[in-house]
């Protein structure tokens, strides 16, 4: 695991829900970055959703 994944997993499990679509936000960008790989990316944004209630983001995912 990178030490960005464990910076943006432990953004995710402190935030609220606002702050969670922020940092999806920062979770595509680490990934198009090649700071994280797919699975990394896929678990934090499954761990965003479930942050947020599963509700849609308008596109986001």
């Amino acid at each position: 695991m990178s030490q960005t994944f464990d910076a943006l997993k432990e953004k995710i499990s402190n935030a609220d829900m606002g702050e969670a679509k922020e940092i999806i936000t920062q979770v595509k960008q680490a990934y198009d970055d090649g700071k994280i790989d797919e699975s990394e990316k896929n678990e934090l944004m499954d761990l965003a959703k479930s942050k947020i209630g599963g509700g849609g983001l308008g596109g986001l995912f």
